[in-house]
């Protein structure tokens, strides 16, 4: 199911090269109810956020309506709640995530050559009344941006039924392209850096839980 929006896409389209710092928190749901939420900071649509939606672009992105293949790489779920600055659920809204393949490679006309054609590469869900949404997917390899190398990483786009908006990244725990990775380096210490990566949880396949905190 595809959703649409009546803000222009166009805003979302910039170069590689023209990747923004940024950063993203994550808000885990055992921390103790009276501590602080950390809103989600934007960080930077990129190049590759679809220009017209895939006819398929459900929650599961490892498969293609009507394909007997499924995509290539790890599967893994991506799943958390999309919260207010008070901690409370946002039902309703829209959660869109795009990401590159186990190529590297977008579902996008500007980074066709090589990718995963069973590989879905886009998908959007709306949030239960607990703010929760889940997504199944593979996990993104690396890329380049230029001169610069992209540890893997998944965009997400929130669209709340208020029509409040936010534009961030997801990062994966421990991986070793972190370290030097410009956009990644450039939240504001390790404290943000931590509060940018999601939470693994192994049950049976690698589950990350990523919370979003809308200000």
């Amino acid at each position: 199911m595809a959703f649409k929006f009546q803000r222009r896409d166009k805003r979302l389209v910039v170069t590689r090269r023209g990747l923004m710092a940024g950063s993203l928190s994550l808000w885990v749901a055992s921390r103790p109810a009276f501590a602080a939420l950390v809103a989600t900071p934007a960080q930077t649509p990129g190049p590759f956020y679809p220009r017209t939606k895939p006819f398929d672009s459900d929650m599961d992105l490892t498969r293609i309506a009507g394909g007997s293949e499924a995509a290539l790489g790890e599967v893994i779920e991506v799943q958390g709640r999309i919260l207010s600055a008070k901690g409370e659920p946002l039902g309703g809204a829209i959660v869109e995530i795009w990401q590159a393949d186990s190529f590297g490679r977008y579902n996008h006309p500007g980074d066709l050559q090589g990718r995963d054609a069973n590989f879905q590469g886009y998908g959007a869900v709306r949030t239960g009344t607990d703010g929760s949404y889940r997504f199944r997917t593979i996990r993104p390899r690396h890329y380049k941006a230029g001169s610069l190398v992209r540890t893997p990483h998944i965009h997400f786009r929130v669209v709340t039924q208020a029509r409040a908006e936010l534009i961030t990244q997801m990062y994966f725990p421990d991986h070793p392209l972190n370290a030097s990775d410009g956009i990644y380096l450039s939240l504001p210490g390790e404290a943000a850096r931590q509060a940018a990566t999601a939470r693994l949880v192994e049950n049976p396949i690698p589950q990350y839980h990523f919370n979003i905190v809308l200000v």
